[in-house]
């Protein structure tokens, strides 16, 4: 198990023992402490992937994993968040998740509701168990063993405790204190056992609540410790004995003494030195009842601002618990000047819970914060009340409340007195709308901030504006040596980096539904960050910039090769370790694959995933699992059977982490896969309870061509694998309609470019009237091809071969046909693609069926199924098999 969390974790594990201080004593001397003081402190964000690493090492088939969590009714959001997430990542397994919580709070049982339903609904399943009471029987047991009587002369004692408490453990523990307390139950001496006043017992009434129980035997306590759990009880859960001290308003008290009565009552229970914790949550319920409901908001307001008042100099540690006090005091305020302070340590408290990723907590104190601005606050109180809203869009926003972050949106917007105090606003607002699927309506809000800030975008991109900005930033580019751009002073203008910011942000959405105004924004991009320095976003920029230069219009595989290595250099000088999944997605999954061989770059891939997730870039941490599992496919050839496996992870980690549109690329992707293995199954129905066709229509709906683009592409490619020309022809011909614009381009279009030639190759054998203009298609890739093999031997001089095979074939070029047939299966093979020599094999079988050499296609026919079952697609092997018992 050590060496697993170590592998899996890594230095990572220095954070987690900040928190987690049984991880070192765990791990002992396995683990050499990290004492890199460049890494910077663990996010909030990046603390739960370690944790979810952490808990994924530490359960295997060998050794499975029971984690028990009690009393959730009183886990705030975060912590339900992390249960969720840690209950439905695809990555833990054998583990068992053991949740205990009381369904007698309202509020509270919600909020497990809806960590159920959250569960429920990523496909996770669940038992729910109702545990009641402890039965008369076991109680009589238990009363046997504690007074070491016979379980007979226990009967009649066992009997009341039963009808008065219920069976509820906590309440008949207490009930027998308070009878020993009472003389009801003594040790008598002369018999030297334990005895009982069974009448007494009987007739002794008490409450049937059992907290109103506890609170009552808290009445008969001294004033002082009565003072005392009524403060402890505000405290929360768990305190420090010098929390506790900053809640009295006289030193006279004894904090000791109450500590140690508290636990010798069994009330409390010391955790670590001068740190202390309820014994059950019921006990402190008890305390706080002591607290009169009609003095609770002025006791808490008091306590609160007690608090404030001897704690101003080192506030940090406490303020949560000064913020909350005083929050449940607030309809008791009358001085406005009060209410303004407490609005500041609202925002101070939800600024820290952002800080931390506590988004839940921040926008609950910001939300506070707001409530307490006077009507006049933007004239009066301006900077408090923009950064509250502010702050309080982005907590509601990443928390995903819309409706709440839609009444609070447009109010800077209406009264900040400038455009630079409206640019949060604004970020969150663009975010917002692409979230919630309204990426136009995004990218126009986007251009209008855009043009705001001086940098104008244009409302329609042809041909004459394109070339424009191509030649400005070629201009712009075009005496500088890579050693002057990673040189470049940073930026320093705030507008510009707005600028950069909001680019950043609709990138992905203007590849989606704007693809000709996606090239606009990186040139845009890179010209800021030469006229004006380069920041972080300026690495993201560079690696666009050269998938562009290795896109259709240029093919400049070298310069976009060497503006690639250009992004990551830079990445490492500014140390922009943020942007790792996205500088990886340009590079690895956009460039590189036009040079290095494909398979280099899948390990690239995982560890942009990796990055992403511990940074919180979702977004682009899926982008990068999509790029790995198609590539893996498409062009890499590996085992399907397993990358179906880890497609399903794939699928469920996007879906967990609110990445819609790349679940469902990746659910298309998926259900490719079972087709090509010859299963049943549905990948939509699985995961998105739908089918291809609505899939599709919705991606018509919402402009999503490169969606519907790939469904086209997936249909093509099985289609022309199981031998249904026609099928794959249509959906060429669709997808030949929608205009990708000048793109970057992922490796599966590579090989849905060669698909392409190969059909135009059979349709032009068919003599149909149009074999002319399928002749020049299958030689327009045929030439392509060639140039991609020039750079590239590795990834694409099989399909070359194969490309050219099919032209000799049309041309009835017999023997190079031949001879290029077996070229392009050694080179597949040689190259590790084996699913790419199954189909030359079989193209090769076809071909000598043609010229009736039924022998030699019998033995192309039988390789290319050998070739298809090492690969794993048994649908294939079916389809082969049926071929060879018609033809044959």
């Amino acid at each position: 198990m050590r060496s697993r969390i170590l592998k899996n974790v890594g230095s990572g594990c220095t954070f987690l023992m900040k928190s987690i201080p049984g991880l070192q004593t765990f791990l002992g001397e396995y683990y050499v402490e990290n004492t890199d003081t460049s890494v910077s402190p663990a996010s909030g964000q990046r603390w739960k992937y370690l944790l979810f690493k952490l808990v994924a090492a530490t359960s295997n088939e060998d050794c499975p994993l029971v984690l028990l969590l009690d009393d959730l009714q009183w886990a705030d959001e975060t912590s339900l968040d992390v249960i969720r997430m840690i209950v439905t990542d695809p990555d833990i397994r054998y583990c068992l998740f053991i949740g205990v919580h009381r369904d007698n709070q309202s509020s509270s049982t919600n909020r497990v509701k809806k960590l159920l339903h959250g569960i429920q609904e990523q496909g996770v399943s669940f038992m729910a168990m109702r545990i009641g009471p402890i039965e008369k029987e076991s109680i009589n047991t238990i009363l046997s063993e504690t007074l070491c009587l016979p379980p007979r002369l226990c009967q009649p004692l066992s009997t009341i405790i039963h009808s008065k408490t219920g069976g509820i453990a906590l309440f008949m523990l207490d009930f027998l204190k308070s009878l020993k307390e009472e003389g009801l139950l003594w040790f008598d001496l002369s018999s030297r056992r334990w005895a009982f006043d069974t009448r007494g017992i009987d007739a002794k009434e008490i409450s049937d609540d059992l907290v109103e129980h506890i609170s009552k035997r808290m009445t008969r306590l001294p004033h002082g410790m009565q003072s005392g759990l009524k403060i402890s009880a505000c405290l929360g859960s768990s305190f420090s004995a010098g929390t506790l001290q900053k809640g009295f308003s006289r030193n006279d008290f004894d904090i000791d003494e109450f500590l140690r009565f508290s636990i010798e009552s069994g009330y409390l229970r010391e955790i670590s030195s001068g740190k202390f914790m309820w014994a059950h949550d019921q006990i402190q319920q008890a305390a706080y009842e002591l607290i009169p409901v009609t003095r609770r908001e002025a006791f808490h307001l008091l306590l609160g601002s007690r608090m404030f008042l001897s704690t101003l100099a080192e506030m940090d540690d406490v303020l949560f618990t000064i913020v909350g006090n005083m929050n449940i005091g607030i309809r008791l305020m009358k001085s406005q000047q009060q209410k303004l302070e407490v609005a500041r340590l609202n925002l101070r408290a939800g600024e820290m819970a952002i800080a931390s990723s506590s988004f839940n907590s921040a926008a609950e104190h910001l939300m506070i914060g707001i409530a307490l601005l006077p009507d006049d606050s933007w004239v009066e109180e301006y900077d408090l009340t923009i950064r509250l809203y502010d702050a309080a869009s982005e907590a509601n926003y990443v928390t995903g409340d819309f409706g709440t972050l839609a009444s609070i949106i447009q109010m800077p917007l209406l009264h900040a007195r400038c455009l630079e105090d409206k640019l949060c606003t604004y970020n969150v607002l663009v975010r917002y709308l692409i979230a919630s699927g309204q990426l136009r309506e995004g990218i126009s809000k986007s251009t209008n901030v855009l043009a705001q800030l001086g940098e104008t975008l244009p409302e329609h991109v042809d041909n004459t504006l394109y070339a424009e900005e191509v030649e400005l930033v070629k201009r712009s580019l075009m005496d500088l040596s890579e050693d002057d751009l990673l040189n470049l002073p940073l930026m320093t203008d705030e507008r510009k980096l707005a600028c950069m910011q909001f680019m950043n942000i609709v990138m992905s959405a203007a590849y989606c539904v704007e693809p000709l105004l996606s090239p606009i924004l990186v040139f845009r991009m890179v010209r800021l960050s030469i006229d004006h320095g380069v920041c972080n976003i300026s690495t993201f920029a560079f690696g666009l910039y050269g998938a562009w230069l290795v896109s259709a219009v240029n093919s400049d595989f070298e310069g976009g090769y060497r503006m690639g290595f250009l992004a990551i250099s830079l990445m490492n000088r500014l140390e922009a370790n943020e942007f790792i999944p996205r500088v990886y997605t340009s590079v690895y999954g956009f460039i590189n694959i036009w040079k290095e061989p494909f398979q280099a770059g899948q390990v690239k891939c995982l560890e942009g995933y990796d990055a992403g997730a511990m940074s919180g870039d979702t977004e682009f941490a899926v982008s990068c699992l999509f790029q790995y599992a198609s590539c893996a496919f498409h062009s890499c050839g590996e085992d399907i059977a397993m990358l179906e496996t880890s497609l399903r992870l794939y699928i469920r980690r996007a879906i967990q982490c609110k990445q819609e549109y790349s679940a469902k690329t990746l659910v298309v992707l998926h259900d490719l896969i079972l087709r090509f293995m010859g299963s049943k199954e549905i990948s939509y129905s699985i995961f998105f309870d739908t089918n291809e066709e609505a899939f599709y229509q919705e991606g018509l709906e919402k402009s999503l061509m490169s969606l519907c683009r790939y469904i086209l592409h997936k249909r093509k490619f099985l289609a022309f694998f199981n031998g249904d020309m026609d099928v794959s022809a249509e959906s060429f011909e669709i997808a030949s309609r929608y205009y990708t614009g000048t793109n970057a381009r992922l490796s599966h279009f590579a090989i849905s470019t060669v698909i392409d030639g190969l059909i135009a190759f059979f349709f032009a054998r068919k003599h149909q009237g149009n074999e002319n203009r399928w002749r020049k298609t299958g030689e327009a890739v045929v030439n392509l091809t060639r140039q991609w093999a020039t750079n590239s031997n590795w990834n694409f001089i099989n399909k070359l071969y194969l490309l050219e095979a099919e032209h000799f074939f049309l041309n009835n070029e017999d023997t190079k046909a031949t001879e290029k047939y077996k070229q392009s299966i050694k080179a597949a093979h040689d190259h590790h693609f084996i699913h790419e020599e199954g189909l030359a094999f079989e193209r090769a079988a076809w071909f000598h069926l043609h010229y009736g050499r039924h022998g030699e296609a019998l033995v192309s026919f039988t390789e290319s199924k050998k070739c298809y079952e090492k690969w794993g697609a048994h649908g294939l092997v079916n389809y082969i098999e049926r071929t060879i018992l018609n033809l044959f």
